[in-house]
């Protein structure tokens, strides 16, 4: 019973502060600037979780050379964002990017 009331309490904490806003403001037109500066915020949150963890494998020290797939990995996907579009192809390329440094690096 207590996990069942914790699931849903997290449940809750979860989907209000979603729900709500669109609720009380679905009638409000959002002003243009506010409307761009909430397009930067997915990718700013990515970045976000993704950079420490290619910097600093393992969280303890920076580790800021070519011995580190993650960094290259990371540096392959970039620069394949920046020449295509498509979302799988500069998944795909930053995954084999990765392994394939990793595999060679030992």
């Amino acid at each position: 019973m207590t996990m069942a009331l914790l699931i849903l309490g997290m449940g809750l904490c979860s989907f209000l502060p979603r729900y709500l806003p669109l609720v009380l403001l679905a009638d409000r037109e959002m002003p243009p600037v506010a409307k761009s500066l909430l397009g930067y915020t997915p990718p700013a949150v990515l970045a976000a979780l993704v950079v420490p963890e290619m910097l600093m494998p393992g969280g303890h020290t920076m580790h800021l050379s070519l011995s580190n797939p993650y960094l290259i990995g990371g540096g392959a996907t970039f620069v394949a964002g920046l020449c295509s579009k498509k979302f799988l192809l500069v998944t795909a390329i930053g995954i084999a990017a990765f392994y394939l440094s990793r595999w060679l690096l030992g």
